[in-house]
């Protein structure tokens, strides 16, 4: 019996020994599966990472046109940036995945990782390791803009002439469009070179004349381009047609003056003698409708101005609710104007030319002399300035209006020495646009001065630059 129990007793222990042996091992194992498990997703958390932000680089790098090799290097870089050796980068746009395809269009890049993770104690029962793979996808916010550029006949005061002489002959727009008027030339040069930073099809583009395009001598304002234009062009396609109808603008030329027959609005006069250009007539103001002075119906102006800003502003903001409406783009306006407004839009019966209270009949006209006031729709006293303040909160307002980002370029010495009341009137005014307008809550933009054509190339440069800021963010 002794000797049994003994057995059993050395039987036990060597029971025991293994149970604590097969223990330790599964410890072991569960902590190498641990500390394996642990590696991974360390791993993987970190080329997540990396894939975020390399999605958001190679998306920044679509915005600005770059090919598809590019952006894979740009991504590639960022990974590289969190000491990962991963491989096989693969970025993805429209172009090659067509679940990136959107309607509307967006700027949409997915960027695709793989990265070998090597195992610690998983090699022991044969698994050295395993591969993981990631993606993500970034987007760069597209660009709808509208220009809104000042066509009135002071964009021919370059023609050769005195600018700070109405009755030049080089300045007559009959004699410079359609495509020899200064500074427009210039002017839509650089507004050219500014479209080409854009990325077709994803940007668009709307074009606004401040006054009419065509050949009838209507002095409102002309909607050139809508935004909508390029829909389903190709990139090369929509930025052509946003280029030529840039280039086919022209100047605002009014008819020839007819004394017998005063039609409203400004005219050309001619000396009768020689058929020297004199300047810009107003025929109704002066003679009033039945073409003979001193009957008592002349002296209302209000046809005879042709700066209708807010009217401008008006068509622009308008172009954002054209289908199809991208509200996740940036929604951007231009306006770019050589003086002080002067016109409205219609409010028919009581101002068929625009608003411009008899207070304002003399100069400066359909405006008062202090830039610096306003008045309210409706007051007696509203006036050309008033309602083109109130168009630029229309566009600028996030909450009443359209929330776009307005920038406003003051070209030419009018802007800051206008002949009658404030000198500064029309700077007051695009000041206004760009900084206040829509009240504390909008996303204002910038104001800047140009003297002249030369200084307009690095103004566009850095709103372009400012655009871009603003889509990166």
């Amino acid at each position: 019996m002794s000797h049994q129990k003994k057995n059993h007793a050395r039987s036990e222990r060597g029971q025991a020994i293994i149970i604590i042996v097969v223990g330790i091992v599964g410890l072991l194992a569960f902590a190498g599966l641990m500390a394996d498990g642990g590696i991974l997703f360390i791993q993987y958390s970190r080329l997540k990472r990396a894939t975020d932000a390399a999605a958001v680089s190679a998306a920044l790098q679509y915005r600005e046109g770059y090919e598809r090799d590019e952006l894979t290097n740009a991504a590639a870089e960022f990974v590289q940036l969190n000491e990962l050796t991963a491989y096989n980068i693969i970025v993805d746009t429209c172009e090659t995945e067509p679940l990136l395809c959107t309607s509307p269009k967006r700027k949409l890049v997915r960027v695709t990782v793989s990265l070998d993770v090597d195992f610690g104690f998983l090699p022991i029962l044969g698994i050295d390791g395993t591969t993981i793979r990631t993606s993500a996808t970034g987007e760069a916010a597209s660009v709808d803009v509208v220009l809104v550029i000042d066509t009135s006949a002071s964009m021919a005061f370059e023609g050769g002439g005195d600018p700070n002489r109405a009755d030049d002959p080089a300045d007559d727009p009959d004699a410079c469009n359609p495509s020899n008027c200064h500074p427009f030339e210039e002017i839509k040069a650089v507004a050219v070179e500014f479209v080409k930073t854009l990325y077709f099809p994803y940007d668009r583009v709307g074009i606004v004349a401040l006054t009419s395009q065509t050949p009838d001598g209507i002095r409102d304002p002309s909607l050139v381009l809508p935004i909508n234009a390029t829909e389903g062009m190709t990139a090369a396609q929509a930025e052509s047609t946003v280029v030529s109808a840039l280039n086919n603008m022209t100047v605002f030329q009014p008819p020839v003056c007819d004394p017998p027959n005063p039609t409203s609005g400004p005219c050309l006069n001619y000396d009768v003698d020689t058929g020297d250009y004199i300047g810009m007539e107003c025929l109704r103001y002066r003679l009033g409708p039945d073409g003979e002075a001193d009957t008592g119906d002349e002296g209302d102006p209000s046809s005879c101005t042709s700066s209708n800003i807010g009217g401008g502003l008006r068509i622009a903001g308008n172009e954002f609710a054209r289908p199809p409406i991208r509200e996740e783009s940036l929604w951007v306006v231009i306006v770019l104007s050589g003086g002080p407004a002067n016109a409205s839009d219609p409010d028919m019966p009581s101002f068929p030319y625009g608003y411009c209270p008899v207070t304002a009949w003399a100069q400066p006209f359909c405006r008062d002399a202090d830039a610096s006031s306003r008045h309210a729709s409706g007051s007696a006293l509203y006036d050309a300035d008033d309602y083109a303040r109130d168009m630029a909160d229309f566009v600028a307002d996030p909450d009443s209006g359209q929330g776009a980002v307005v920038f406003s370029i003051g070209l030419g010495s009018l802007v800051r020495n206008a002949p009658a009341g404030d000198p500064d009137a029309g700077e007051i005014l695009l000041k206004y646009t760009a900084l206040d307008a829509g009240g504390t809550n909008a996303n204002h933009g910038e104001y800047y001065f140009a003297p002249g054509p030369a200084e307009l190339r690095e103004v566009f440069r850095r709103i372009a630059e400012n655009i871009a800021t603003r889509i990166t963010q």
